[in-house]
Formats: C-alpha cells, sequence, structure tokens
C-alpha cells in the first residue's frame, strides 16, 4: 500500500497498525535529515518550508514519530550508506566531530533489522543486476513482514520502493514528499 495523503486516511484504523512494527527508513531520507541537521545547527541556515528536511519533519510529525527515533529501523545496509554519505558530505568541515557527537545519538536509538546474506542475493537478478544494497535490504525486510503476514511501514521516496509494494497489503510506503505536498495543499 502506498500513503499519499495523510489527511485523507483515518490515522488510527489505516496507518498506525502498520507503524506499531516500526518504521523501516531509507538512506535517501536519512541523507536528507543529516543535510538538514547540517545546515541548520551548524552552518546556522533557515531552510524553507518546502525543503526536504522541513518536509520530512512535518511528516514524521504528522505520524507521531517526531525525535522518536526508537520506532524507527534501518538494515546494516542502510546505516552503512548513510555513515558513508556523512563521512562524505562532511569531514572535511572544521565541526565534523561535533556533528557526528550529534547525530550519533540518533543512530543509537534505532533499531535494527538483520538482513541474511542468502535472501539478499535472492533478490538481485543476474540477468539485469541493479545492486543498491540499502533497497535490496528493504525489500528483504519488507517481504520477511509480509510472508509472516504482519504489517511494517516504510518512510521513503524512493519511486522503485513505492511501486514495488502499491498493492502488497502487508507494507505501507510513506512517500514522504507526496505526503508533506498533500498535507501543505
Amino acid at each position: 500500500m502506498v500513503l499519499d495523503n495523510l489527511l485523507e486516511e483515518s490515522y488510527d484504523l489505516r496507518v498506525a497498525p502498520f507503524l506499531r512494527n516500526g518504521i523501516v527508513i531509507d538512506s535517501c531520507v536519512i541523507f536528507e535529515l543529516l543535510d538538514g541537521i547540517v545546515a541548520t545547527r551548524f552552518s546556522s541556515k533557515i531552510l524553507d518550508e518546502l525543503s526536504d528536511y522541513q518536509q520530512i519533519l512535518m511528516v514524521l510529525e504528522a505520524i507521531k514519530a517526531n525525535n522518536n527515533w526508537g520506532r524507527f529501523y534501518v538494515t546494516p545496509h542502510i546505516l552503512t550508506e548513510t555513515l558513508r554519505h556523512l563521512k562524505d558530505t562532511c569531514r572535511k568541515r572544521l565541526d565534523y566531530k561535533e556533528i557526528v557527537k550529534e547525530v550519533m545519538p540518533i543512530f543509537r536509538d534505532m533499531g535494527e533489522f538483520s538482513v541474511a546474506k542468502s535472501d539478499f542475493l535472492e533478490l538481485i537478478d543476474e540477468n539485469n543486476p541493479i545492486i543498491e544494497a540499502g533497497d535490496i535490504s528493504i525489500f528483504v525486510t519488507a517481504e520477511d513482514f509480509a510472508e509472516r503476514k504482519e504489517k511494517v511501514a516504510i518512510l521513503t521516496k524512493d519511486g522503485g520502493i513505492k511501486a514495488r509494494y502499491t498493492f502488497e497489503p502487508h507494507v505501507l510506503v510513506m512517500d514522504y514528499k507526496t505526503i508533506a505536498l498533500n498535507y501543505l495543499g
């Protein structure tokens, strides 16, 4: 399922059941959060309400998950991608150590879904190998929930993830950009 508009959905009935098992957060969302934290807290920038960072914060508030990082889950692949992004974008800054100290509690509070190597490799099409470790690890996690007939949510802006789970009744894909724009509109 895809959640595009929180205003049209009954939160308690249609959204909350997917959030109970946690929210798998995609690396693209974490990148935007990290970039927003660095911009607002370390570079003293004021971001427009349409910035990705502000849109994510708006959606987190709407789903009652703001500053509650314990409700979010990453896979080792997502964590690796995210920490590489942090290193690549901030390591030359003089305040790099302070940035790391600021964001590490977020990751410590998040839960983790492990992904078995065999399940991961099974999802790689050798005839058309698109190997995006973070996405594949999200697919393994979501499909594990679906096989057990349990519900889970994914927070992303990735169209491929959205398309893959459009008709899966046990997976709720929350595209933060679409939700935020519908919320503002």
